[in-house]
């Protein structure tokens, strides 16, 4: 593998390294088809898993251990704070995001955070991450992330197995489109009802078409939202199990706030932008809406008064 990046914060280029190096592992799988099935295991949030979850988790730790600046990696797939190092940084996994859908050819990948200053759970809120992004298992391996301030996105070129990273210019782009997975809409707070059936109305009341796009995979749907701009959401609902919604806080709903933030845009669970929202255990699920500031807002601005 080559890889040219270099990031602008001290020491992260071998936890890169990792990075990119896992991702090449577990995309040559995919191709190959293997672990495409459902596994006679569950994750630490109680999901099936495929084969794929644990060989894609395995891969991460594989090449995280080369790099002696990682101190402790939180999984999806495991239950705790693994210790790896006494280095500096922490890294936090969705090691394969959109495993279901892969399973149907829809793109998955895996989604990555790196913090500082994370010792315990609750260390891993939004004031201590400093890289947050996601690689795309589809048509190309590509990866899409923020150091620090700045986003990239970066390409795989198998034939020659080298990265060619390039910086993504410019904010967030502007779209009226939702990804959105409305099968619990009737369960929806009263709030979020109502809002929601307020983007299919003008001004005046009168029905309007608005774009509704859904993947299953968090990971395609925040590819979209980084091209082309809109929002992506996923609720609560009065629904055992979805109370809270269904993605995790630490690594998925973080760190691709971060991404989206250092784009210029926005994210809240309702109240308050997932990057400030107080972390209490590693698998915590939480309300997600990232995208558009205007969006984001219009979103908080129908919770609150609905109060």
């Amino acid at each position: 593998m080559t890889l040219s990046f270099k990031s602008q914060l001290p020491n992260l280029d071998g936890i890169y390294a990792a990075l990119f190096a896992a991702s090449e592992v577990i995309y040559s799988e995919l191709q190959k088809g293997s672990g495409l099935k459902f596994a006679t295991s569950s994750n630490e949030s109680g999901d099936d898993q495929i084969e794929l979850d644990v060989i894609a988790d395995e891969a991460f730790f594989a090449e995280l251990k080369k790099d002696s600046h990682v101190r402790y990696v939180v999984s999806e797939e495991r239950p705790g704070l693994s210790k790896l190092s006494d280095g500096p940084y922490s890294v936090a996994l969705d090691p394969l995001d959109g495993s279901k859908s892969a399973l149907v050819g829809i793109p998955s990948g895996a989604i990555f955070g790196v913090w500082k200053d994370a010792e315990v759970a609750k260390d891993f809120h939004g004031g201590n991450i400093i890289c947050g992004g996601f690689f795309v298992f589809g048509m190309n391996l590509e990866a899409y992330f923020a150091d620090g301030d700045k986003v990239y996105k970066g390409l795989f070129d198998q034939a020659a197995s080298a990265w060619t990273v390039m910086p993504i210019e410019g904010p967030l782009p502007s779209a009226n489109v939702l990804s959105l997975n409305a099968c619990n809409q009737s369960m929806w707070p009263a709030w979020m009802q109502d809002h929601y059936a307020s983007l299919f109305k003008d001004a005046q009341g009168n029905p309007k078409p608005h774009n509704m796009r859904w993947y299953a995979s968090m990971v395609s749907d925040i590819k979209r939202l980084v091209l082309q701009g809109g929002m992506f959401a996923y609720p609560g609902a009065n629904r055992k199990g979805y109370e809270q919604g269904h993605l995790r806080l630490v690594y998925e709903a973080i760190p691709m706030s971060f991404l989206i933030h250092a784009m210029g845009g926005s994210s809240t669970d309702g109240d308050q932008s997932l990057l400030a929202a107080p972390v209490t255990t590693l698998h915590q699920k939480t309300p997600v809406f990232i995208g558009q500031k205007d969006q984001i807002a219009a979103v908080e601005a129908a919770k609150l008064n609905h109060a």
